[in-house]
């Protein structure tokens, strides 16, 4: 959607049942702001559920992932000096 020098925009749509994987990343924070739909969110393994409207953030080393009960719709803002698609760890998690 947006890319400027420390900060990028995307948007983000889920399935039901979809999720992203359980990861972090060391060099951006990250704020979601749910624009439609129903999941839930797990933040260094606290889960709370989110629906339109919702914003999360997320300070740059917190594992988290988002888990999608209805379609969901998000917009996703990195923000970093260093945004780079190499800059994320995978952790387990049971979904």
């Amino acid at each position: 959607m947006d890319i400027e020098d420390e900060s990028m925009s995307i948007r983000v749509t889920l399935k039901p049942d979809q999720h992203m994987n359980y990861h972090s990343h060391e060099r951006r924070d990250e704020v979601w702001t749910i624009i439609s739909g129903q999941g839930r969110v797990v933040v260094d393994g606290v889960e709370q559920l989110v629906k339109s409207g919702d914003v999360i953030k997320i300070k740059a080393g917190c594992r988290h992932t988002i888990i999608a009960d209805t379609e969901l719709n998000m917009i996703e803002v990195q923000l970093g000096k260093d945004i780079s698609v190499h800059d994320k760890q995978k952790y387990e998690f049971d979904y």
